[in-house]
């Protein structure tokens, strides 16, 4: 595989993972980037590189975004309790911002995809920030 080749396909897999979110949410980031690494990885040592930094990060996404909807749902109880208890029940009303967690992490995905799919179109290795490095 040449050189542009290889930063081509290391430029698809970082996107693949935001393709994918927008597929299937909360595991299509995970599938994208996996399936374009798993086609590849044998070509290129840049590509099999890279491959594996999308696909942790992914993982490590998805399991952010899982423990965040988790804390938010358990936040979105007690509220609801304490203010169904504390106010007239004709007048219950929900104002805090719902899913607030999981939008910085879908916003953090997003910019350091585009950072990493600019990076490997450079040629340059990227090492995702907070990434759980499973797959080795």
């Amino acid at each position: 595989m040449n050189p542009k080749e290889e930063r081509t396909w290391s430029t698809f897999i970082h996107l693949g993972g935001l393709i994918g979110m927008w597929i299937i949410p909360t595991v299509g980031n995970i599938i994208g980037a996996l399936v374009l690494w798993l086609i590849k990885r044998n070509d290129s040592h840049l590509v099999d590189d890279q491959g594996k930094e999308a696909v942790n990060f992914q993982i490590t996404y998805s399991l952010a975004v899982i423990a965040a909807k988790i804390v938010e749902n358990i936040l979105y109880g007690i509220w609801s309790v304490a203010t169904f208890w504390s106010r007239p029940w004709w007048n219950f009303s929900f104002t805090w911002g719902w899913g607030s967690l999981v939008q910085i992490l879908w916003l953090l995905n997003v910019i350091f995809s585009i950072v990493a799919a600019v990076r490997a179109n450079e040629g340059r290795i990227y090492r995702y920030p907070l990434s759980l490095r499973l797959v080795k």
